[in-house]
C-alpha cells in the first residue's frame, strides 16, 4: 500500500485515510491507485462491515494535483494514458458506490473537484463545520468525474446540479446540508468520533440485510451510473486533449507559484 493512502482496522470498521497532508491531499496517480486498492481490500474483507473515508492534515482532498498532472502528461498528452488514468479514477467511485459496504465520509477543510466527488460518493457524508466544497473543473476546461453527472441530479435536482458543476461556486458545509449533499454537519473536533459512531451502528446490524439494502437502493435509484462513469471518461479525455485546457492549467499553476 502506497504511503499516499493509509488503512487501519478498528473493530468491524476499516478506516481509510488520504495521506498527502503537505499538498492538502491533492490527487496524484499514486493516491488514486492506493485508494482504489484500499477500497478493493476493504470490500473483500468479511471482517470489515463499514468503511470510513477521511483525509489527513488540514483538508479532506483539494482535488487534482495540477502540478503533478502537467509533469506526468508532458506537453503532448496521450489519449490512451488519459483514458487509463480516468478509468482508475472512476474505479474509486465504483468501489464506493457499487460495493455492498456502506461508506461514511468524514469531510473537513476543503473538498475540491474529484475530492468533492468522492465526498458525494459516500453513503453518509459527514461534514465538519467550516468545511467547504466546490467543482473547479469548468474554469480550466476540464470535465467532472466520480459519476456526479448522475449522482448530483438525483440528490439536488437537475437545475441545481447544473449550477454546482458549471459555475463552480464555493459552498459551505451548512449550505451543502440544506441541499442534501452533506448528511450531517458537526464540529471538526468530533468529526472522526461521529463518523465512527455511525459506522459502529451500521456494523452492528445483520450484514446480509445491510449489503442487500445498499445494493438494491443503488441499483434501483442509480441505474444510469455506469453510463455516466463511461461518458465522463470521454469528457475528461476530450478536455485534456484540448490545447486550450493545457494553457489554462499552466496559467493557473504559474500564478500559484508566484504567490
Amino acid at each position: 500500500m502506497a504511503d499516499e493512502v493509509l488503512t487501519e482496522q478498528r473493530g468491524a470498521t476499516r478506516l481509510i485515510t488520504l495521506n498527502r497532508p503537505e499538498r492538502l491531499n491533492a490527487i496524484n496517480e499514486a493516491l488514486v491507485v492506493g485508494l482504489r486498492d484500499a477500497l478493493v481490500a476493504a470490500n473483500a474483507d468479511d471482517g470489515t462491515h463499514v468503511i470510513v473515508l477521511r483525509g489527513s492534515g488540514r483538508a479532506f482532498c483539494s482535488g487534482e494535483d495540477l502540478e503533478d498532472t502537467l509533469e506526468r502528461l508532458g506537453d503532448e498528452p496521450n489519449e490512451a494514458t488519459i483514458k487509463a488514468y480516468s478509468q482508475t479514477l472512476q474505479d474509486v467511485t465504483r468501489r464506493i458506490v457499487q460495493s455492498n459496504k456502506f461508506v461514511v465520509g468524514a469531510i473537513h477543510g476543503w473538498a475540491v473537484g474529484a475530492g468533492f466527488e468522492w465526498a458525494v460518493n459516500c453513503d453518509f457524508p459527514i461534514w465538519a463545520e467550516g468545511a467547504r466544497g466546490f467543482f473547479p473543473e469548468m474554469r480550466w476546461g476540464l470535465f467532472p468525474t466520480g459519476g456526479v453527472t448522475a449522482l448530483l441530479p438525483a440528490i439536488v435536482g437537475l437545475t441545481k446540479a447544473r449550477e454546482l458543476l458549471l459555475l463552480g461556486e464555493k459552498h459551505t458545509a451548512e449550505e451543502l446540508l440544506e441541499l442534501g449533499v452533506a448528511w450531517r454537519v458537526v464540529a471538526e473536533s468530533v468529526l472522526l468520533d461521529e463518523a465512527e459512531a455511525v459506522a459502529d451502528k451500521i456494523a452492528a446490524l445483520p450484514q446480509r440485510a445491510v449489503r442487500d439494502l445498499k445494493r438494491t437502493i443503488n441499483r434501483v435509484c442509480l441505474d444510469g451510473l455506469e453510463g455516466a462513469l463511461e461518458a465522463e471518461i470521454e469528457g475528461v479525455t476530450d478536455s485534456v486533449m484540448d490545447p486550450d485546457t493545457w494553457e489554462l492549467i499552466r496559467e493557473f499553476e504559474q500564478k500559484n507559484r508566484s504567490t
